[in-house]
Parts: C-alpha cells; structure tokens; sequence
C-alpha cells in the first residue's frame, strides 16, 4: 500500500490528474497543459506516491519525469483497463480516477515500461525497418509505372547494375516525360535510402550489457548481428516472460483457440503484439531451414501439414521458443540439444 495513488489519462496537449490517499478520497483533480506538469508534479505531488499512466504514444517523457518525483510509476496496458474501454460514461476525469483505483485496489493490468536505452535501441532499428518499408514503396511505384507501358524487367533484380542499365534505357526511349521523372527520381531516392540503410545497420546503439546477450543469440543460425538486436530490443528483459508459451503468444505467433463445448479449433496466429520481434523470428526461419539440418528437418515436416508459408512462421515460433531458454539460463545455442537430452534421459 502506498500512501498516495496518482491516475493520469494523457492526451497530446492536456492532461487530467486525479490525486487520491489509501481510502480512495480525492485530495486534489485538474485539467493541466502538458506543459505545466513538471512544475505542478514537483510542487504538489508527494513523493510516497504510486502514479499510473496508460501506455499513449507520449508515455515515455511523462514517465521519465515522475520517475524522479514519486516512489513508483507505472503504465497501465490500454486494452487490459476494460472499466475505462467499456464504460457507459466517459471522460478524462473518471478515466483518471479508474487508474488511481485500480492501481489502489491492486488491480492494474501492468504494461512493461522500456528503460531509455531499450527505447533509443527500439527507436533506431524501428526507423530502419521504417526506411525499408519506403524503399520497399519506391520499387512498388516504378514496376507500376513501367506495368502501364506494358515493360517487364528482363533481369531478376531490376535494382541491380544491369536491370539500372535497363530501367534507364527504357526511361529515356519508351517513357513519357512525366513517367520518366517518376522513374528516375525514385531511383534517386531509393540509392539515398539503401546508403541510409546502411549506415543505420552499421551504427546500432546496443548498450553494453547487451552486448553478451547478443552474442549468445548469435550463435543461432539465422540470427546474425541486426536480428540479434532486434529481438532484444522488443523482448527488453526475458524475466518478465513466465513460459516460452507466454513470449510466444506476446509476439503473435500463437494461433487463436475457438472452443465450444469439446469442439476446438485453432485458427490463424493472432498477431498481437511486437510486429518487429514477429517479422524477425520468421526472418530468422527462412535462413536456418537453409543452413541448418535440425531446422530444415522440422520445415519440411511442417510444410507437409500446413504448407510451405504457415511452416515458416511456425518455425519462426519454435525458434522463439529456443531464444526464451538461451536467454533464461544464458546457455548458447546447441544443434544436437533434443539429441543429447534424450542420450542424457536415456542413461
């Protein structure tokens, strides 16, 4: 129990506070500019306080400043406050007060809260991903433009030297001035993101006591320096994770159960959750059924049953699991480990 109990709903540019003690009275209720709350936090908060904020897109800064002013913060997981989703009546004010309750009755559904250097991490591979996706568009644009002059590329990489030499060919003789511009300045703009890209990957803030960890994952097939960061990035740290199930199932990998009586079926993987650490596991897939006979083995008994596609993600599963036990018991990875075990269990 703590003597004070803080609710904050935040918005953009304002925010409500709701104050209260142990029992549940209101000391004090406003409506504050964001930029009025460190002055007021500093002058009319306790410091015997457990303030509660929602997990919004501008938590962090609000978080890092009550992290120097009160005992305990901590972020609220928006679809777990279902008094606030659900509610019959709603405004900033009972938003606010639901919080603080919930915090005081011991209720709160807790989301995990980054430390800074994760976020910066987080920050710097998410931008890159985002660069990706826009490189991603520009070649999208240009096969459009050329599909409307009826040309189709004859290279396989049409981004290449030689697909260059003939995409440039092409633009000059068959395209119209507009399409023309269209083409070669997305080509500009692709060559500035590929030398972003680049950069990006080389320079990746990993703090130090990462850095060990990294290298464990590293000894994985699939997961070389950039997944490797990836993946710490979005899993933060391991222990907040109960069972490999419970990591899975936070980075959407797990299939939805739809049960009725004795009838269950499973459907498609959620999806909810870290799209980053997903999209990495299933990267990670695709290069250790190449490389590594262990994994190769298990796709291709998957793809038999589910085809090659959903064989793929549920690899990227079984692989997340393997990383939830390298992390745990800090142990680097062992291609001949369900071998082993069965000798060990065996004798």
């Amino acid at each position: 129990m703590y003597p004070f109990y803080l609710g904050i709903d935040l918005h953009l540019k304002r925010t409500y506070l709701v104050l209260m003690n142990a029992e549940g009275e209101v000391i004090d209720k406003r409506r504050l500019k964001n930029t009025e709350m460190a002055s007021y936090i500093s002058k009319n908060i306790p410091k015997e306080t457990y303030a509660v904020m929602e997990a919004t897109r501008n938590w962090p800064f609000f978080y890092d400043l009550l992290e120097k002013h009160v005992e305990r913060v901590e972020l609220a997981h928006a679809k777990g406050v279902r008094m606030i989703a659900e509610a019959a009546v709603k405004t900033d004010q009972i938003d606010a007060s639901v919080l603080a309750h919930l915090a005081r009755l011991n209720f709160l559904p807790i989301a995990y809260a980054a430390p800074k250097e994760i976020r910066d991490l987080r920050q710097h591979l998410r931008y890159r991903e985002w660069l990706i996706d826009e490189r991603r568009r520009g070649k999208n644009r240009i096969h459009a433009v050329l599909a409307g002059y009826n040309q189709a590329s004859p290279v396989t990489d049409l981004f290449g030297r030689s697909g260059r030499e003939w995409l440039k060919e092409i633009a000059e003789k068959e395209l119209r001035p507009t399409s023309r511009r269209v083409v070669l300045e997305t080509l500009t703009l692709i060559d500035q993101l590929n030398a972003q890209i680049k950069e990006l990957a080389k320079d990746i803030p990993l703090p130090e006591e990462l850095k060990p960890k990294a290298e464990l994952l590293m000894s994985m097939p699939g997961i070389g320096k950039l997944l490797s960061a990836v993946i710490l990035a979005e899993i933060g740290d391991i222990i907040r994770f109960k069972s490999p199930k419970a990591l899975c199932n936070w980075a959407g990998l797990t299939p939805r159960v739809h049960k009725s009586d004795t009838v269950v079926r499973h459907g498609r993987i959620s999806k909810q959750g870290s799209r980053y650490l997903r999209s990495a596991m299933v990267c990670a897939a695709m290069t250790a059924c190449r490389i590594s006979p262990r994994w190769y083995r298990v796709y291709e008994n998957l793809a038999r049953r589910i085809g090659r596609r959903g064989a793929k993600v549920a690899v990227g599963r079984r692989l997340l699991t393997v990383v939830y036990f390298m992390l745990k018991r800090n142990q680097p990875y062992e291609e001949d480990y369900e071998q082993r075990r069965v000798a060990e269990q065996g004798a």
